[in-house]
């Protein structure tokens, strides 16, 4: 009996802990968030030059090469992170959806793309840029 009201406790402890960190990582500012991104931006472009990440479908970013070495899946998986955190503040701040919100970074980011630079088509399969068609 003991050991299950440990456990129990243990249980509701990590949970309280996990979800307090969850919580923190919600509640950094726009700015913040922003910052984050600028930090890691050079790095980010310097991957998508070398084919390795390109702009996905859905408004984040992605391993155009599976092969890719874990610390640029550790950059995507940052990336992602921060753009989910920005898109839910944007759309909170515009009272417009979250996935709105990723549209329309989808459509900017295509743009500002470097024609070489990978994005996906609407087979979502991984062309240049200079190759790309709407």
């Amino acid at each position: 009996m003991q050991n299950k009201i440990w456990t129990v406790l243990l249980i509701c402890l990590l949970s309280f802990m996990l979800g307090s960190s969850a919580a923190w990582a919600q509640n950094r500012s726009k700015d913040e968030v922003v910052q984050s991104m600028k930090d890691r931006h050079s790095s980010l472009v310097q991957a998508k030059d070398q084919g390795l990440v390109g702009e996905a479908w859905n408004g984040m970013v992605a391993l155009v090469d599976q092969g890719a070495p874990s610390r640029v899946q550790d950059l995507v998986d940052s990336e992602n992170y921060d753009r989910r955190e920005l898109y839910q503040i944007i759309a909170a701040d515009t009272d417009t959806s979250v996935q709105e919100v990723a549209l329309q970074n989808r459509i900017r980011m295509y743009r500002l793309a470097d024609d070489n630079h990978y994005v996906q088509d609407q087979n979502r399969n991984w062309v240049r840029k200079k190759d790309f068609e709407n």
